[in-house]
């Protein structure tokens, strides 16, 4: 049997040998891979690192190979010398996902590939948010500087008819430009760019005409609902003196005195904005305009994967939904007005439980469930801030405060501290087992956790407390909730939810589940919780650990999780046939919201703009409830829109 068996290996190497660059892997015990490859996405390019096996024979070479996600872009290869362990390999295409391929070659042929995945982002980020508002042989000029650390400055160029007219440049700290010396009637175009050491970025384009002079400025004067709209008078329009204040109306009995307002309509219909301008000296001058407010864009969006245990979160401002699919292993950034995707970010390896979370600056946190443990920093226009790496997978859904802390947990019982901006580690601390949640209380208690146990930090990293049980904590996912001066952990095998002293570590009571692990405790302001159970029932639990009632209709929730709306209702969706979204009020009557059709393993999520959220096999949808989230309490997986885990 021996002899049979080299003989067929001497034949496939042989067969290798033959082809002396199909990089087929070579069937010889002699041909040693390598043991680690990572890959760095930088600005249209990428550095791949790797690690040999340790006390292996050096090979002859590395031959290092790419290849992207996209057909029409083109891959490539190199071969370096064998005591080389890092490639920089330049000539990109930037935001297409590369896959980076390391392996050792010996006398006899190649050894087998071993892999990483990166997608190169730009870092010459541009500006945003590019307006020019036409005045009298001027233009003023005015934008949002990029999410940047690198230096830069502006260039502005002036362009009629499509010549040249003239090019002003601006520091990087000015965020406004007035334009003079223009023609009255003279369309003009101004095209804005970021200037860096390494190039330029992508410009931005406004147009006007001078001598048309609007007093207002508005992002549009069709909208539509929850769809934010900025409103910005003209300088070049109130010429009488110095402006001291500024007063709008929405015309929906809403108001503000900001100088730059923003503002949602929540209903259809039209309105009147009417603006005050006030001078030095009592003197006030007036102006108005009409906006139109449609109804929702959509209430599908197809090709974002699908999510596991993870819900859909929101930026701040509410106008984009964040997604993480554990199919596609891709961060999804969505339009919530349009429906449009915005961006996607890809990664290495899946995202199944461990749900984004998104700070105060726009910035989406998460991990990954690769064996490195890696944690993303992604800013709000799809750039990677930062990465770290954790030594264990990510299962646990991030914890962000608003001053700046990320705590991150790990599937070996270690949490982390890291900042914010930069990923610097603050501290670290060990505990053991399977990663279930970390949440943050007001006064920046941290508490974590896991299959093992349950645990209190301060701010700084001392242990406050052990939980006096060993409570198994649900793995994956959102397993915490903090209602009031109790934290609420959803336990495995049937140990349904346990209540413990936020300020002691003492279980206050355990309510026990029928059918196996419990999944994303939601609290409302009276300390009812509520939690799913796999494979299992519904349980709604007031504070003192009485039952208030079990749904125990069907047996449709895996990973599923409910979220609280300010009606007093509970909403749910099914993971099976008959695939329903479901509401319950306060004593437990069921209702049928509708029927989605479709398999949902997540969580719902109920937006800014009074909609339910849920994800579906390759997709995300949304269903109108009229009403918000529920403002008291934990309502929803991640605790906000916002997914923070954190109530400071």
């Amino acid at each position: 049997m021996k002899k049979y068996l080299f003989g067929l290996l001497a034949a496939v190497a042989a067969l290798g040998t033959g082809c002396s660059d199909d990089n087929l892997p070579e069937a010889s015990f002699s041909l040693f891979q390598v043991e680690t490859v990572k890959a760095t996405a930088g600005d249209g390019e990428a550095t791949i690192e790797w690690t040999p096996q340790e006390g292996k024979p050096a090979p002859v070479e590395y031959y290092v190979s790419w290849t992207a996600d996209d057909s029409e872009v083109a891959g490539g290869a190199e071969s370096v010398s064998p005591d080389t362990r890092r490639l920089t390999v330049k000539g990109l295409v930037n935001d297409c996902a590369y896959t980076f391929s390391v392996q050792s070659r010996y006398a006899g042929g190649l050894a087998m590939k071993v892999s990483a995945v990166c997608t190169p982002k730009s870092t010459r980020m541009p500006a945003s948010n590019f307006k020019a508002m036409a005045g009298d042989k001027r233009a003023f000029l005015s934008w949002t500087a990029p999410d940047t650390q690198l230096e830069y400055s502006y260039r502005i160029d002036v362009s009629a008819g499509g010549e040249p007219v003239k090019s002003v440049e601006a520091a990087s700290s000015e965020t406004s430009k007035l334009i003079e010396g223009l023609t009255n009637g003279t369309a003009y175009t101004f095209t804005l760019t970021c200037v860096y050491a390494h190039g330029d970025s992508e410009s931005v384009e406004a147009s006007a005409t001078p001598g048309e002079i609007d007093p207002i400025t508005v992002t549009s004067t069709t909208l539509r609902r929850f769809e934010l709209c900025t409103f910005e008078y003209n300088p070049a329009y109130f010429v009488q003196g110095e402006i001291v204040s500024v007063h709008w109306e929405f015309g929906d009995g809403n108001t503000s005195d900001e100088t730059i307002a923003s503002y949602c309509y929540p209903e259809p219909g039209n309105y009147t904005v009417r603006l005050t301008v006030t001078y030095k000296g009592g003197a006030t001058g007036q102006a108005e305009i009409r906006i139109t407010v449609e109804g929702y864009a959509w209430s599908s969006v197809s090709g974002t994967g699908y999510q596991k245990s993870s819900n859909i979160v929101f930026a701040p401002d509410g106008q984009t939904l964040y997604t993480l699919s554990q199919t596609d292993k891709k961060l999804f950034a969505v339009n919530a007005i349009t429906g449009q995707i915005r961006w996607e970010y890809a990664t290495s390896a899946a995202t199944y439980g461990s749900g984004p979370a998104v700070g105060a600056d726009g910035t989406v946190y998460f991990g990954t469930e690769d064996s490195d443990g890696s944690f993303y920093a992604v800013s709000a226009s799809g750039a990677l801030k930062w990465k770290k790496t954790l030594g264990a997978k990510v299962q646990a859904c991030p914890a962000v405060t608003s001053d700046g802390i990320v705590y991150a947990l790990v599937n070996d019982g270690r949490l982390f501290a890291l900042d914010a901006s930069s990923g610097a580690e603050k501290w670290s601390v060990a505990q053991s087992g399977v990663a279930g949640g970390v949440v943050v209380d007001r006064d920046g208690t941290i508490y974590i956790g896991t299959s093992t146990g349950l645990w209190a930090y301060s701010e700084s990293g001392s242990l406050k407390w052990t939980c006096d049980k060993a409570h198994a904590v649900t793995e994956r996912g959102g397993s915490l909730a903090i209602g009031g001066q109790i934290l609420y952990a959803t336990l495995k095998s049937k140990g349904g939810c346990a209540a413990i002293d936020t300020a002691t570590g003492r279980t206050l009571w355990k309510f026990a589940s029928q059918a196996g692990d419990s999944y994303h405790p939601v609290v409302d302001g009276d300390g009812t919780v509520c939690f799913c159970e796999k494979s299992g029932y519904l349980y709604a639990v007031d504070r003192n650990g009485s039952e208030k009632w079990i749904d125990q209709t069907d047996k449709n929730y895996i990973y599923s999780g409910f979220a609280l709306g300010a009606d007093g209702k509970a909403y749910i969706s099914q993971y099976a046939s008959p695939f329903n979204l479901l509401s319950f009020d306060a004593s437990g009557a069921r209702n049928v919201v509708m029927t989605i059709g479709a398999q949902t393993m997540s969580p719902v999520s109920i937006g800014p703009d009074n909609r339910l959220y849920y994800g579906l096999n390759g997709s995300v949808a949304a269903y109108e409830i009229g009403c918000s989230l529920a403002t008291e309490g934990w309502p929803m997986r991640g605790c906000n829109t916002q997914g923070t885990n954190s109530l400071k």
